[in-house]
């Protein structure tokens, strides 16, 4: 009967002591919980008041890019190419072109992660990403450009995961802002699109000297990828093979710019062949550029 009345003894007393360690793992649980409400917004399209001036130029120029998120079935054949950066300056209307890319391409739901810095709005983005499998979903990260790459490194290797898990996804586009960009920098490299609205502050990049084993290399990966998209039926107008890959080398740095060019270029070949402008999936010198600019948001790189 004693030793019943000392384990009951024993049992309240580590209640007692365990009491506040539960009170506080409780309130630090419902302030997580808050600050992932405060940071997520998950709106139907359907809802959304879009209204957007100034832009038609750029409007005129993304057609591929709605049509391939309105259409994924039709460039099913692409992996890449569901990530797009936007940068402008402030008030210049980014987000409200992000909301028109997703009207204009038939999405369901723009999930926005207003303070990218907090990981468990980004883990709870990601979920409800997922479980949105039978709508179109756009993933909207605002004003990227606030995390300090250097403190907040973690911060973007979440991001860098969360940006690949969704863009995999085919009825999934994922959509970042930033009010100043630096090309090359961790940012710009998660997107494989970047648009620049008139105005955007653009960060000069520290010149990048390539060796001439490097360049050899980039050669190498240019000319697999456009084998590559040669090989699937693809054709180069108006620019020679040659004339292609040297055209992508004096642009690039690192072989996913080379891949992204060459994929944005089969996306506006196969816009153009399904929109009856051309009669076979032709890549054009025009288009090369216009891939080259929407990659490589600044040409500042020198080679040795």
């Amino acid at each position: 009967m004693i030793s019943e009345q000392i384990v009951s003894l024993a049992t309240v007393l580590e209640a007692i002591v365990l009491l506040p360690i539960l009170l506080e793992f409780i309130g630090d649980r419902r302030k997580r919980r808050h600050s992932v409400e405060l940071s997520l917004e998950s709106e139907r399209v359907s809802s959304l008041n879009v209204q957007l001036a100034g832009l038609d130029d750029l409007l005129e120029d993304i057609r591929d890019l709605i049509d391939r998120a309105r259409h994924p079935e039709d460039y099913a054949e692409l992996s890449l190419g569901n990530e797009i950066l936007i940068a402008g300056p402030p008030l210049s209307g980014k987000k409200m072109l992000a909301r028109h890319i997703a009207k204009a391409a038939q999405f369901d739901t723009v999930i926005t992660v207003h303070n990218a810095r907090n990981p468990d709005a980004l883990a709870r983005a990601r979920y409800l990403a997922y479980q949105a499998r039978n709508k179109k979903v756009m993933l909207l990260l605002p004003r990227l450009d606030l995390i300090d790459e250097r403190e907040d490194e973690e911060v973007v290797v979440e991001l860098d995961a969360l940006i690949e898990a969704i863009s995999e996804l085919s009825h999934a586009l994922v959509v970042g802002t930033a009010t100043r960009l630096m090309p090359g920098s961790e940012i710009d490299n998660l997107f494989g699109v970047t648009l620049t609205l008139p105005g955007a502050t653009i960060t000069p990049a520290p010149q990048i000297f390539l060796l001439a084993e490097v360049h050899r290399m980039l050669a190498g990966v240019a000319e697999f990828y456009l084998g590559r998209a040669l090989k699937a039926g693809y054709e180069i107008a108006d620019i020679s093979r040659d004339g292609f890959i040297a055209r992508m080398l004096m642009s690039v740095s690192n072989p996913a710019q080379i891949e992204d060019i060459v994929v944005l270029c089969q996306t506006s070949a196969i816009y153009r062949q399904r929109t009856g402008q051309a009669k076979a999936r032709q890549i054009t010198n025009e288009i090369l550029e216009n891939a080259i600019r929407r990659v490589v948001a600044a040409d500042e790189i020198r080679r040795m």
